[in-house]
């Protein structure tokens, strides 16, 4: 039970830093769960409160165990999302992508401090960072002005 409750805070901690970028979208699975995780988790408290005043307004239409059976799905949903976020923000980078973090670190910090930055097991958390610091300093259009895309 404790590892779920850490892999919550992990996905929260990656929605949270994961930049949010157009380019990045046709890249990485990521920039669509992060956008489709804030959305729900915007939208479905309506839509409990909306189910649950159904089955009040309307007992005979709705039972109590289907009711209860959709607001527990409903509430599944979003930390579903943040259980998959959190799993993959622990996931080390495949052999293209640590080549690419390295090219983007490179690009950021200059050739020499480029190569400080290897490390064994980098993870998508690390990138996660790397981006959203690339797009700080370099603005929207930092991919593609180091031509890294």
């Amino acid at each position: 039970m404790f590892n779920f409750f850490e892999l919550l805070k992990k996905g929260d901690h990656y929605l949270k830093i994961w930049p949010k970028q157009n380019c990045l979208y046709s890249l990485f699975i990521e920039s669509k769960m992060v956008c489709y995780t804030q959305l729900l988790i915007k939208v479905f408290p309506i839509f409990i409160v909306l189910v649950a005043s159904l089955y009040m307004f309307f007992p005979t239409y709705f039972s109590w165990p289907s009711t209860a059976t959709f607001i527990l799905f409903l509430i599944g949903l979003p930390a579903h999302c943040l259980l998959w976020l959190g799993k993959r923000s622990q996931q080390t980078l495949s052999p293209a992508l640590f080549n690419w973090y390295l090219e983007v670190s490179e690009a950021l910090h200059g050739k020499d401090n480029g190569q400080r930055t290897m490390v064994d097991q980098l993870r998508f958390i690390d990138l996660a960072k790397l981006l959203n610091k690339g797009f700080k300093k370099g603005g929207d259009n930092f991919l593609y002005n180091n031509e890294l895309m």
